[in-house]
């Protein structure tokens, strides 16, 4: 190995490695939708226009989800409605 392979591979080693908090995300996410919900559903809607974002499948899924959820309720209601009824 070249000298600055072993520098490289000796400061991956001491360098502290930043750690996901998942918990923090979430929490940081939902304080900033219920602070300010309307900035935040056009700050979402931003990213997800951008399309550069790891979380733009997820923002994409919850704006089809908020027209297919209540359709299924609905039709499962209506079918509910149905079974006892007959």
């Amino acid at each position: 190995m070249s000298d600055s392979e072993d520098d490289r591979t000796t400061r991956d080693r001491t360098e502290p490695q930043e750690e996901l908090e998942l918990g923090e995300m979430i929490e940081a996410e939902v304080a900033r939708l219920v602070q300010h919900p309307r900035a935040e559903a056009a700050r979402l809607k931003q990213v997800a226009a951008e399309g550069e974002q790891g979380s733009t499948p997820f923002i994409e899924m919850v704006l089809v989800a908020r027209w297919i959820v209540p359709f299924v309720a609905v039709v499962i209601a209506i079918a509910l409605l149905v079974y006892f009824k007959a």
